[in-house]
């Protein structure tokens, strides 16, 4: 009879200590681990950062090219179809606003309405207007119209001297109107309606309707307006934020610079008709103040020298 040998069986495994992980190496993968969560981490807040930073650049030179081309655009209004006197300009800066005017054109310029002469009056005509302390009486245009209403501003030309109103209200009667104006004494700076003891001529005086177009900074927000409302208060909008610095000066024709024009003063050469141009100087920043960059807040500096080419077409006539 056939015998099998015995089966072989393989020994068990003796354990020796060394299943697992140790502790050493669970605290090398926990440290290793947090390294390369922390470095990831720096990575990606760098990225953020950097990508932050760049949209803040950004938009403070979009807001800077918006500023410079908007200045650029209307300041070459300044003097159209008005010219400069020594006493009142087209451009001028005040308490580091801007101010251009011009003679609107929709679709020719904006009719001089000429004064309507009051039966039996002497020339000059007495002190205060004709249908009221503040009303004048006009002709309208050969069609019958006025393109003045309330809230236009408009210069109120007597002879060789010029005035700046504001139009309260119009009264229509056929082929004449009234125009009443604000009892403002000064408008942008210039003088204002009768101030002055100004008399109208019953030859001379004429109204016609201006456009005004002014910048100024207020809270570190650069505003432009270009109407005023029927009591006089000037309409305006937000262009751009963040404006740390803005400053404007007039440049003249003999190179010198002011705040200002001085028409009060022995020299003949700082007059309004002897403005060339205007110099805005700014410093631009994000419209976001808790935004960083590199821990300060980004900001950069513009220069603009502008002249309107009207005022260079008056100088070299």
């Amino acid at each position: 009879m056939n015998q099998q040998s015995p089966r072989r069986r393989t020994p068990a495994p003796v354990a020796d200590g060394r299943n697992g992980f140790t502790l050493v190496e669970l605290l090398f993968a926990l440290v290793l681990g947090l390294v390369v969560t922390g470095a990831s981490l720096n990575f990606a807040v760098s990225v953020f950062r950097n990508v932050e930073g760049d949209k803040e650049r950004e938009e403070v030179y979009r807001n800077g090219r918006f500023v410079g081309m908007s200045l650029g655009r209307d300041i070459q209004y300044a003097g159209v179809g008005v010219e400069s006197l020594v006493r009142s300009g087209t451009v001028s800066t005040r308490a580091d606003s801007v101010i251009i005017l011009y003679v609107p054109w929709t679709p020719a310029l904006a009719h001089p309405h000429e004064i309507v002469t009051p039966l039996g009056s002497s020339n000059p005509l007495p002190a205060g207007g004709t249908c009221g302390a503040r009303c004048i009486r006009f002709h309208k245009d050969s069609g019958g119209n006025t393109d003045l209403a309330a809230g236009d501003l408009a210069r109120l030309q007597v002879n060789t001297t010029r005035h700046l109103i504001i139009v309260e209200s119009i009264v229509d009667n056929g082929t004449t109107f009234d125009l009443t104006f604000t009892n403002h004494t000064a408008i942008l700076g210039f003088e204002a309606g009768l101030t002055g003891g100004l008399l109208l001529d019953n030859t001379t005086t004429f109204v016609q309707e201006m456009r005004p177009i002014v910048y100024f900074e207020q809270d570190s927000v650069l505003f432009r307006g270009d109407r005023f409302d029927s009591t006089g208060v000037l309409t305006s909008a937000p262009m751009a934020y963040g404006v740390t610095a803005w400053n404007a000066e007039m440049v003249f024709t003999d190179g010198d610079t002011a705040v200002s024009a001085n028409v009060a003063d022995a020299d003949a050469t700082n007059d309004f008709d002897d403005v060339l141009g205007i110099w805005v100087t700014s410093t631009l920043g994000t419209n976001r103040p808790i935004r960083t960059v590199d821990g300060n807040a980004f900001e950069r500096d513009y220069d603009w020298l502008l002249t309107p080419r009207n005022l260079m077409y008056e100088r070299n006539r």
